[in-house]
């Protein structure tokens, strides 16, 4: 049990009573050291249950006895258990400030009972104790992010483990990259298309994108591609703390070019294969011409294989 914070119950004692006797008519006394308790008494057909809690001090921290006495006529049935009182309330996570600007440097500290040991973030305290910290500087990768402190107690052999967490916000400004704002779309016309383009910063920015300085492009909204939307559109994320811009094109494939790719494709074949029968025609006649004047002048032609020895 702890002093402070919620209050763990008491071991529920269950005593087992002879069949012919009636559990109805017992009674039970209940003690933790010298105080006595109210318990809750809930009856079986030949059984009993008895429950009670009891608030208690930071001085009666340590161990006590728990004493619980069954009556029924002349009989009577005890049992006592070793009850261990202690105080364990949870870590603080101490944050310099809860809410800073990107580059501010913050001290991030966990501290917890002084018997504990604790770690922060995953990484025990050194030397082992019930203080850690370190130190950041933030970024705007560290908004939302939660720091979080596991302080861990020993008693009567046991250990009891609490947490704490903290959450760091980080104001920054507008972000517009490639990742998430592509500055090249190429669409077939007519087609079903969603521009995307997402800014980031905290407070989270305004965005518009416009072509001519008044034709929006309808970010996140599914639009069919006209010519229309071609052009180059010039989006600006704004906030409390600055703005960024960022240039957007907008190509659209009419389908005539696509009528006039495959014939395009079909000549350049065409003329690529008449380039190689010509070539080898003429090769092949400038042999025949060769052997043609070797023969006329008497020079002898070279045999293809070599003749077979005598």
């Amino acid at each position: 049990m702890a002093p402070s914070g919620p209050q763990p119950a008491l071991p529920t004692l269950v005593v087992l009573l002879g069949a012919l006797l009636l559990a109805s008519e017992a009674q039970v006394y209940l003690a933790l050291g010298d105080q006595k308790l109210n318990p809750t008494i809930t009856y079986g057909n030949n059984s009993l249950s008895a429950k009670a809690s009891v608030k208690v001090t930071a001085e009666e921290e340590g161990t006590q006895q728990l004493l619980c006495a069954v009556m029924l006529g002349t009989q009577t049935q005890e049992t006592r258990q070793t009850v261990t009182i202690y105080s364990f309330p949870a870590p603080n996570v101490n944050l310099t400030k809860p809410e800073v600007s990107e580059g501010t440097e913050v001290i991030v500290e966990c501290e917890a009972h002084p018997r504990a040991k604790v770690m922060l973030n995953g990484v025990p305290a050194q030397p082992p104790g019930p203080r850690a910290q370190f130190l950041l500087k933030a970024t705007p990768e560290d908004n939302g992010r939660s720091f979080s402190c596991s302080a861990t107690l020993e008693v009567a052999g046991q250990l009891v483990h609490k947490n704490q967490t903290r959450e760091l916000r980080v104001l920054y400004g507008p972000r517009l990259d490639e990742k998430d704002c592509p500055g090249n779309w190429t669409w077939p016309e007519n087609s079903q298309q969603t521009p995307m383009c997402q800014a980031w910063g905290n407070p989270l920015p305004q965005l518009k994108c416009l072509k001519d300085g008044t034709f929006p492009l309808p970010i996140g909204q599914s639009v069919t591609v006209t010519r229309d939307l071609e052009g180059t559109y010039l989006c600006q994320a704004r906030s409390t703390r600055g703005e960024v811009t960022r240039e957007v094109t907008v190509n659209v494939l009419s389908p005539r070019y696509e009528v006039v790719i495959i014939p395009v494709v079909a000549a350049a074949v065409i003329l690529g294969t008449a380039g190689v029968t010509t070539y080898l025609y003429n090769r092949q006649r400038k042999i025949r011409k060769y052997r043609l004047q070797q023969a006329q002048n008497g020079t002898p032609m070279k045999p293809n294989t070599q003749a077979t020895p005598p």
